[in-house]
């Protein structure tokens, strides 16, 4: 499932980021993929305190989006890193690891791109993703973001005028399995629909879901 985040971040922060940009210190994005022949863009060191800080406003946002509970029934979140995309810049078609180094290792299991500028500042810079015989492009406006499965093929076109900025992290969810994910969704939504008129409905639906829940979630 790929999913649009909307007004992930709120008008408070990103004018915090906007103020933030500017002071993060980029270098070539391929020192953390040096084995990669398709990565050409620039990326924030984990240790750069503008980075930091941008990465604990994206986080908290994140967090508390309820789209994100819903679709990713999120376990872990890795650290949220800035990006940066010059003219010439791309990372093309790839797809993202399946372990983060951590302790325990997490598990890539949901990627997120968090847009920190608005799409008329540059040309290009699409992220596109393959479904099949089909690509699927995305330019969001700043504070929105994009919800994939790690799973899938995806690339950042190469960007042709201005600059691209933007956000990245990665979920592992309680649910590993998408399939499963899926069903969960579908019964969070009929259970909204249920809404009040039959009281007996909405039990038996969430406690549908919980029980699926409590029955596929690792532990």
């Amino acid at each position: 499932m790929i999913h649009v985040l909307p007004n992930v971040l709120n008008s408070g922060e990103l004018a915090a980021v906007g103020q933030l940009l500017p002071q993060v210190r980029f270098s070539d994005g391929r020192l953390t993929n040096q084995a990669s022949m398709v990565k050409r863009n620039l990326q924030a060191s984990q240790e750069d305190s503008a980075n930091a800080r941008i990465a604990q406003i994206a986080r908290d946002a994140l967090a508390r989006h309820p789209d994100v509970r819903i679709f990713a029934q999120p376990r872990q979140m890795a650290r949220t890193t800035v990006v940066r995309y010059e003219p010439g810049m791309t990372y093309g078609w790839h797809v993202d690891e399946a372990l983060f180094a951590s302790s325990p290792p997490m598990r890539s299991d949901l990627s997120c791109t968090l847009f920190l500028n608005p799409p008329s500042e540059y040309d290009g810079g699409e992220l596109t993703i393959q479904l099949g015989a089909q690509e699927l492009s995305y330019k969001l406006q700043p504070g929105d973001a994009l919800l994939y499965p790690s799973t899938t093929i995806h690339q950042v076109a190469p960007v042709t005028r201005g600059v691209r900025v933007a956000a990245i992290t990665w979920l592992q969810s309680w649910v590993a399995d998408v399939s499963r994910r899926e069903l969960l969704v579908q019964l969070e939504e009929a259970r909204a629909l249920a809404g009040s008129n039959d009281a007996r409905l909405v039990v038996l639906l969430e406690s549908l879901r919980t029980n699926l829940f409590r029955m596929w979630a690792d532990t």
